[in-house]
């Protein structure tokens, strides 16, 4: 049976996982047939996402009642609910159609930190091998480019990094899977390209030797807007949520395939006691705020889902250019 591999990047927003992205691109790694436009100050070479893939990500969240910086967990086993097997069966078709014929594609969307569950069937059920590569950037250098772009406070864009790392881990704990670390990405993406073949068992469709001067090309210093060591220059201790998030951080770059460390169970127990005091630091949450957050995300869900039965409506085209404004304002 012919191969058909699939990468997929799993990083918190602002982690760096568009740059490995199209660093996969620059070697002929399928990416489908729709992406999303780079856009100005935010992702200048591109967001490398699959715009219809991530429209249905974003449509399904919606319907449980979240969004891509929901600060609340999702429901125990959401991908079991009947009404998520539409989505399913959406997505095998965009799946299908795009990549049925690929020896390897990659698919990235932060979203699927989160939303990892509801793909295992789909890759069972195209008979794909999956392949995990996970993204590790300091967590200090992801809050400060999520406050200056979404104007987030540091503890929200904290909570999110935790949320998405956690998950992440969680769902492909026991799969195939690479740690990867920003800073490797940046400084020596040719040795990172090959690591990935070399640990995944996959042969790019342009060898990375060939492909080195488009490679060198693609990373720029100017990728790189923040830096830990300016932004938090001074600090020598964490504590509570900056604690949890830099042991998180140190913990996935000892796994990080160049570390040379083991991807033992001292790592994994380390990660697990992380998991227990999020926990404990979310039950401590006023339920008032819960109660808000809850309201709020059941107000813009609301209004996101009349906007897309309308995308989806006979009136498209007399609304397009609407939506068209509309998409240009929306944050990713």
């Amino acid at each position: 049976m012919k191969d058909n591999a699939a990468l997929i990047i799993l990083g918190m927003h602002r982690s760096g996982t568009s740059l490995l992205t199209g660093l996969l691109g620059q070697v002929g790694v399928r990416m489908g047939r729709s992406l999303y436009a780079p856009q100005k100050g935010v992702n200048e070479k591109g967001f490398w996402e699959h715009e219809d893939i991530v429209d249905t990500h974003d449509e399904l969240l919606l319907h449980l009642h979240s969004q891509w910086d929901d600060l609340l967990p999702l429901k125990d086993k959401w991908w079991e609910d009947e009404m998520v097997q539409p989505y399913v069966a959406r997505l095998q078709s965009l799946v299908k159609r795009d990549f049925s014929e690929a020896p390897v594609w990659a698919l990235k969307d932060p979203r699927m930190c989160r939303l990892l569950p509801l793909w295992m069937p789909i890759f069972k059920a195209r008979q794909i091998r999956p392949v995990f590569i996970c993204m590790n950037r300091n967590p200090f250098e992801v809050t400060a480019s999520l406050q200056k772009r979404d104007r987030f406070s540091r503890e929200k864009a904290l909570v999110l990094w935790l949320s998405h790392t956690l998950s992440a881990e969680s769902y492909s704990r026991g799969k195939s899977r690479i740690f990867i670390d920003f800073d490797q990405v940046v400084t020596d993406p040719v040795r990172i390209l090959q690591t990935i073949e070399r640990e995944t068992g996959i042969v790019f469709p342009i060898p990375v030797n060939e492909a080195s001067e488009k490679i060198a090309a693609f990373v720029s210093p100017d990728l790189r807007h923040h830096k830990a060591n300016e932004i938090d220059a001074g600090t020598t201790q964490y504590q509570g949520l900056e604690g949890m998030a830099y042991e998180l951080y140190s913990a996935l770059r000892e796994k990080a395939v160049e570390s040379g460390s083991p991807h033992g169970g001292n790592l994994d127990e380390r990660i697990d006691n992380i998991v227990a005091e999020f926990a404990s630091y979310q039950k401590k949450w006023n339920p008032e705020l819960i109660e808000q957050i809850r309201y709020l995300n059941q107000e813009h869900a609301d209004y996101r889902i009349k906007f897309f039965r309308i995308y989806r409506s006979l009136s498209w085209l007399l609304v397009k250019p609407f939506w068209l404004i509309e998409k240009v304002l929306r944050k990713y």
